[in-house]
């Protein structure tokens, strides 16, 4: 079982990789740019097939370590093997086909990394995620606070993103031929439309969580849904019967309450 000091010292390894891998990109980025100007087209053509067999082979290998970690399918060096050659002549083959000038950006490859991560976790349901947390940090409130806080980060992370993506052009057109900056176009144009949605939405997942929170705790997050899952076990109907009367208190005002502040902003 873990404590709270291990599940951070455990989270911070790959926080860190995963930042410096986003600054690397950005500096290589702008590195191989310059260079792809400068350098002779057959030069060029040579380091992009050389890169992307190494970045084929990294990345299935990469992909055939996580698989074996989980499922224990012979010894690394072994089953890293063929993926990595698989990947390395895929990536090769693009490589010669694409042409070198085609340049992605940073952003665009940020954009769709962090969105495919969103998607994945989003798909696994918040009492799955509880069952996991409190196997690794012990049963309690702390495993059903990690499964909500992180299901919650990724649903409105999507619904945060999409409202960005959907904002109308014309403030943003009227403040650009004012001549002001990126940064005031953000401020005056962006963040307006953007502001009254957030609060909504923050408002209506945090309705959604005050009644997982219920279905969390009889995953083992604690809270009055374990409470609730032992008087049931125990045949305490009384005490249950009281769990639940509460339950649908809270929920009930906390519904109408949200639904009061959303109809103001909106």
């Amino acid at each position: 079982m873990l404590i709270f000091s291990d599940a951070v010292l455990l989270g911070l390894p790959p926080l860190g990789a995963l930042v410096g891998l986003l600054s690397a990109s950005s500096l290589v980025g702008g590195a191989t740019e310059n260079f792809a100007r400068r350098a002779s087209a057959g030069v060029v053509k040579g380091v992009t097939v050389v890169v992307a067999v190494l970045a084929g082979a990294v990345l299935f290998a990469i992909g055939a370590a996580v698989i074996n970690w989980f499922y224990e399918l012979g010894p690394l060096g072994e089953v890293v093997r063929l993926p990595a050659l698989i990947g390395a002549i895929l990536f090769g083959a693009l490589g010669v086909v694409l042409s070198p000038e085609r340049v992605i950006p940073t952003g665009m490859f940020v954009y769709y990394t962090f969105r495919t991560i969103m998607n994945t976790l989003r798909s696994i349901e918040p009492l799955v995620m509880v069952v996991a947390f409190a196997v690794w940090v012990g049963i309690g409130p702390f495993a059903g606070v990690m499964a909500l806080g992180l299901h919650t980060i990724v649903a409105l992370g999507k619904l945060y993103s999409e409202q960005v993506e959907n904002i109308s052009t014309g403030p943003i057109e009227a403040i650009t031929a004012t001549g002001a900056n990126r940064l005031q176009t953000i401020i005056y144009a962006v963040i307006p439309q953007i502001v009254p949605p957030y609060i909504a939405f923050t408002l209506y997942r945090w309705d959604i969580n005050v009644r997982m929170s219920t279905v969390i705790g009889f995953g083992g997050g604690g809270g009055i849904g374990f409470l609730l899952s032992q008087n049931i076990n125990l045949l305490k109907y009384r005490q249950a019967s009281v769990n639940m009367l509460a339950i649908a208190i809270v929920v009930a005002s906390l519904d109408y309450i949200s639904a009061k502040v959303r109809e103001r902003i909106t």
